[in-house]
């Protein structure tokens, strides 16, 4: 059982960083295209490819939703946390306490 656990939370973490994981293949399509001697027919193979693996990290982006928590910079992901805490906290006071 616990192998089965690990397997679906491996596969969770893998399938749910796919954008993440996408941008190094487009930095070396463009790297090739900029900085490698092709033939004008390869090169538009390569600008292709390119477009194609732009494609797919906007859609992997779209359907990712850890990406978008690594989009945040570590004080946006403080603030929301403490935007978090301070509704939790409001909700948990006394309607008795309110009034006073």
């Amino acid at each position: 059982m616990k192998n089965l656990g690990f397997v679906l939370l491996s596969a969770f973490l893998i399938a749910g960083c796919a954008s993440q994981r996408q941008k190094p293949v487009c930095a070396e399509i463009e790297y090739r295209l900029n900085h490698t001697a092709m033939s004008p027919d390869q090169r538009e193979w390569t600008r292709q490819e390119l477009e194609q693996c732009r494609a797919e990290q906007e859609e992997y982006a779209k359907s990712d939703s850890l990406t978008n928590k690594f989009k945040k910079s570590i004080y946006e992901l403080y603030a929301d946390s403490k935007k978090d805490s301070v509704v939790a906290d409001s909700s948990n006071i006394p309607s008795e306490e309110v009034v006073k």
